[in-house]
């Protein structure tokens, strides 16, 4: 028996972002593109293969886009006048759900210090 998965379209690429006025972040990995609005930079950010694209920075009056490695919880943030910041919402997670496969943040290692796992994996430790 076959199972399909229904996929529907976003109604909006912008509702995985959660939107900043008046703030920038810091990043030595960005890329600039020119684009006419902020779906135009959401796209760019989804496309980026340079790396893990987590936020978009847009400005209104020079109509820039840059597609950023960082974000908030992983870098300095400062306010600027004109910027617009766009964080991917599952990079800011706090918690996974379900067996994990949502969770997109930086842990490796569990607060004792045991590192993390694949599900199927049976080393380094074995699944009691």
């Amino acid at each position: 028996q076959e199972h399909l998965q229904v996929v529907y379209p976003r109604e909006n690429i912008l509702d995985d972002y959660l939107r900043t006025d008046g703030v920038w972040v810091l990043t030595r990995n960005k890329e600039f593109y020119s684009t006419n609005n902020e779906k135009e930079c959401a796209e760019k950010c989804d496309a980026e293969v340079n790396f893990n694209c987590r936020a978009f920075l847009f400005t209104k009056k020079k109509l820039q886009c840059l597609t950023l490695a960082e974000n908030t919880k992983t870098t300095v943030a400062f306010h600027s006048e004109d910027a617009v910041l766009y964080e991917k919402k599952i990079y800011l997670l706090q918690c996974k759900r379900g067996i994990g496969k949502d969770y997109r943040g930086t842990e490796a290692k569990t607060w004792r210090g045991i590192p993390c796992q694949k599900w199927a994996e049976k080393s380094p430790h074995s699944p009691k």
